[in-house]
């Protein structure tokens, strides 16, 4: 009885330093840390920059450059240059799980994403993407991904230094775009980001608004863009980054189904879980007002 007793104290010792130990390393770590790879992205790179600079400061920020002809100012950031080389989505894929596990040393939590996806708390819940990963409820968590659309064909342009989705307040929830891209662990992507090995919780809270379709002319350009790229053998067999080799009439045919689903009902009413497991997406629909000035 006594052994079992001092079996127990102990125990419960050993569990008191390795909080308190965890608890001094995280001390000793900043809280967020955002980055991204790009190449010659000068349309969404400076918004990326303005957007994340606000939710956790630009000296929190990193670029890994892929060769691009010159960057625009980025004043506060970190860019880390790459050495030019072909297009290849499981070389890419291994440079940024590696950065990401090195940035982990120095932060307690890292987002990853794409120049074009703008990951967003609910206003209602949190005051910032910092606010969030500080109540984070898992250690690795999944997005609510929204596609946003052009609702309409022949709407002006997006004017890019004016808030976004007030222009653009529609959207459409879809797998690929749901993503694991904010974690305090070291993560295992699959080619393309939009899986990992490690668990992730989905969560309603975190939603991610992808811009790449939001301007018609602006995505014809970048996917003429990417489509005159060096793509690796590799690439090309197995069928990756095949939307940004897409023909431009493709593309289009793309947008206009989406348009022609479109719904006045809001996002936040649908059955998130549910699109998800079936691996399917929903109709154009509106994004909630309380998301439209947060980008």
């Amino acid at each position: 009885m006594m052994k079992d007793r001092w079996e127990r104290i102990q125990a419960a010792c050993r569990r008191f330093f390795w909080r308190l130990s965890r608890a001094s390393v995280d001390n000793a770590r900043k809280p967020l840390a955002v980055f991204t790879m790009v190449y010659n992205e000068h349309r969404m790179l400076p918004l990326w920059v303005r957007y994340y600079g606000q939710q956790v400061g630009a000296e929190n920020l990193f670029i890994l450059d892929h060769g691009s002809d010159n960057l625009p100012e980025l004043p506060g950031c970190h860019v880390i240059p790459l050495r030019r080389t072909e297009l290849d989505e499981i070389d890419r894929c291994r440079q940024v799980q590696v950065f990401q596990k090195k940035l982990l040393r120095s932060y307690q939590s890292v987002l990853f994403t794409d120049c074009d996806e703008f990951l967003v708390a609910d206003p209602a819940r949190y005051t910032s993407l910092r606010d969030y990963a500080a109540h984070a409820p898992a250690a690795s968590v999944r997005c609510i991904g929204v596609d946003v659309m052009e609702c309409e064909p022949n709407l002006p342009p997006v004017q890019w230094d004016k808030p976004i989705l007030q222009q653009r307040p529609y959207g459409a929830v879809r797998i690929w775009s749901c993503k694991t891209l904010l974690s305090s662990v070291p993560l295992t992507w699959e080619p393309g980001f939009h899986k990992c090995k490690e668990p992730a919780m989905l969560d309603a809270a975190l939603w991610m608004f992808h811009l790449k379709y939001a301007d018609q002319s602006s995505v014809l350009e970048r996917l003429a863009c990417t489509r005159g790229l060096p793509w690796s053998a590799r690439a090309r067999t197995l069928h990756h980054g095949e939307s940004h080799r897409m023909p431009d009439q493709a593309l289009l045919d793309f947008i206009r189904a989406f348009q022609d689903s479109r719904s006045e009902c809001a996002l936040d009413t649908l059955d998130f879980v549910g699109i998800i497991k079936a691996g399917r997406e929903s109709n154009l629909c509106r994004i909630p007002d309380r998301f439209l000035e947060a980008l």
